[in-house]
């Protein structure tokens, strides 16, 4: 796990063969992300497939949550266990205290891991062999914003609710997108030429399958906290655009125009230490390598 932590992956690439390129960076995570990150790593395959497919299995009371909360644009929480230790009713409690601060806002379920009929929303998150109590919160647009392990707080729980732009971050860093966040509104400099390089660099056959442009208006008001999560003071001048890989780092930031090739430049450099001691995954770096092939 370890490892996996410090390599993560920037981006899948298909060849006309339809054959899979693993390209890999060491980057620090964004600090706001730790935890989304953390869920990410251990679960990315089933995060995606829970996010874009459809179960054979009955709902269950936790993916019908899920639905139904999505339907009436609201959040879903939901408190896995597999017992009723000490600990596990101390953090019901807890659970408990943080949704009736949620009322309105958020549906929420308790799922009995072990219950057969929870088996749908156990494989699709890999819960299987998770520790339990475990609360997953998860926006209207399937982004995962929280996971909580075994010890957490009501506020730590409250905290998952997150800034339209920071779920669709989230999901869009949960299905293995490349995000280009550009922070700019009707009151900032050089959004044309900020936008620009962005729009030449999703276009580019190479990386139109896996880029996601995103953009944010520093005015709202309910971006002012995600802003500053990304370090970024309100009013800002001049528009920004920070360049995001999977599972939440930041690997580049760029003030004003931008440029193709310096955001190419950016993430080859990104990529250009991924293979490390152990190869690009399982499968090692393959005959194309590591790098972005140009």
């Amino acid at each position: 796990m370890r490892r996996a932590l410090n390599y993560f992956q920037v981006f899948l690439q298909r060849s006309e063969k339809g054959q899979r390129r693993d390209f890999l960076f060491k980057k620090k995570s964004i600090s706001f992300l730790t935890v989304v990150a953390l869920v990410i790593v251990m679960f990315a395959a089933e995060i995606s497939e829970a996010l874009t497919q459809g179960t054979q299995a009955p709902a269950g009371k936790g993916l019908t949550a899920i639905e139904r909360a999505a339907r009436d644009n609201k959040y879903s929480f939901l408190f896995f266990y597999r017992g009723n230790d000490a600990r596990t009713t101390s953090m019901r409690d807890v659970f408990n205290r943080a949704m009736q601060s949620a009322l309105g806002r958020a549906e929420s379920v308790f799922v009995n891991a072990n219950d057969p009929s929870e088996s749908a929303v156990v494989n699709k998150f890999n819960l299987k062999d998770a520790p339990t109590p475990m609360v997953l919160a998860i926006a209207p647009n399937g982004a995962i914003t929280g996971s909580f392990v075994t010890n957490f707080t009501a506020q730590q729980i409250l905290g998952a609710f997150a800034s339209p732009s920071m779920e669709n971050l989230l999901v869009s860093l949960q299905r293995g997108k490349l995000v280009v966040l550009c922070i700019q509104n009707g009151k900032t400099r050089s959004n044309v030429d900020a936008m620009r390089g962005v729009q030449e660099f999703a276009h580019d056959q190479r990386f139109a399958n896996f880029v996601q442009v995103l953009k944010l208006d520093p005015s709202q008001p309910a971006e002012l906290p995600f802003l500053a999560k990304l370090g970024i003071t309100y009013p800002i001048a001049e528009a920004e655009t920070l360049l995001i890989a999977p599972p939440g780092s930041l690997i580049g930031n760029f003030k004003g125009a931008t440029d193709k090739n310096q955001l190419i430049a950016t993430l080859t450099k990104a990529t250009s230490g991924g293979c490390g001691a152990g190869g690009c995954g399982a499968g090692g770096c393959g005959a194309g390598g590591c790098g972005v092939q140009n």
